[in-house]
């Protein structure tokens, strides 16, 4: 008996052994945005270990980003760009991305709004540093035994400022400031550069959207809007839509005629990846056609693939209208621009403190 127990608990110091010794990657990214399923199905194949290091946006992600060396990130499009603009990444090596081809598998309205964020004035090529993993748009939760669609319609982001409802926004700076900006001025303003007094006014439009229902959250949502939804009205990213209009079929998602921010997060392999080869077979292993497919169904989010797209169309299993992205003529992409962003956040903290 004790010769098995010792041969037992050699055994399991060798197999711990053995997966200490494993290659690790570092895969840094938003938290619950991955189907665990996959990462699991890569490290079998691949024989390594993937460490998911989690972020709750792209704010605190940057300095982590610099200060400390991982093998792939998924940030935003405006942070890609100031990644870029620091010297962080390298450009991504599309020869090594067999299971997504550009032209052909993304969706086509993604790959316009790409487009026009090339070529306008200073423009940025996203897809020169990064492989888009889920994109989508910002919009207005609702309950619909609460609040009339008729109402939104009518009222567009201004009806986050009724008072007499029970409104939840996202405690973002920079997604507060361009609803206020888009309700006050719609296609007249450039979200990346308004001028001083549009900023004045949009603060002021946030100040006076602060009312004894007013709650400033962020993941709480989440929990908050599941049956029974907890707010009237609440600003969320579209992919969380889907996924609580799935589980609550009490909620309903709008997006304002007068225009919102549409955002791409992608994958990026920064200059200082230890593991630059696994780095580009885990971001060619998740954008295949099966992976997104899977990958979508479980996060909710809108794939960046046309067929997966369409795929998920024609199972019916989510809300289409929030799932499918439909670019408006007043949607915009936010870009780095430092002396905004510190703008920004001295008003917010203003806004919050009014």
């Amino acid at each position: 008996m004790k010769k098995v127990l010792l041969l037992f608990v050699l055994a399991s110091l060798v197999f711990g052994l053995a997966a200490c010794n494993r290659t690790r990657l570092k895969v840094y990214m938003p938290g619950e945005y991955i189907d665990s399923t996959l990462v699991r199905a890569f490290e079998k194949e691949y024989g390594v270990r993937v460490d998911i290091i989690t972020f709750d946006s792209n704010e605190s992600a940057i300095p982590q980003i610099k200060a400390n060396v991982y093998d792939v990130i998924v940030p935003s499009d405006y942070a890609i760009e100031e990644l870029v603009s620091e010297g962080l990444l390298e450009e991504i090596d599309w020869e090594l991305i067999t299971n997504l081809n550009v032209a052909e598998d993304l969706d086509p309205a993604l790959l316009s709004i790409l487009t026009g964020l090339k070529e306008q004035a200073g423009g940025f090529d996203l897809l020169k540093y990064g492989v888009p993993y889920f994109w989508g748009n910002v919009g207005i939760l609702y309950n619909t035994e609460t609040v009339a669609l008729s109402f939104l319609e009518e009222q567009g982001w201004n009806a986050l400022r009724h008072h007499e409802y029970d409104v939840m926004f996202y405690d973002s700076s920079r997604d507060s400031f361009m609803i206020a900006l888009m309700d006050l001025y719609g296609g007249d303003v450039d979200i990346n550069n308004p001028t001083q007094a549009q900023l004045n006014a949009a603060e002021a439009w946030l100040i006076a959207a602060k009312g004894p229902n007013t709650q400033f959250l962020t993941d709480e949502v989440l929990d908050d809007m599941l049956h029974p939804a907890r707010h009237d009205m609440a600003v969320v990213y579209s992919g969380d839509a889907v996924y609580l209009m799935y589980e609550n079929d009490q909620l309903g998602y709008y997006v304002p005629d007068s225009g919102t921010n549409v955002w791409v997060d992608a994958f990026v392999v920064p200059l200082n990846s230890s593991q630059r080869e696994l780095a580009y077979a885990f971001i060619n292993f998740m954008v295949s056609f099966d992976a997104m497919l899977d990958n979508t169904f479980e996060i909710a989010y809108t794939s960046p693939r046309a067929d997966v797209i369409a795929e998920v169309i024609a199972d019916g299993e989510y809300d289409i209208e929030s799932y499918v992205i439909i670019i408006r003529e007043n949607d915009q992409l936010f870009r780095y621009n430092t002396a905004l962003k510190q703008q920004i956040e001295q008003a917010w903290a203003r806004v919050r403190a009014a």
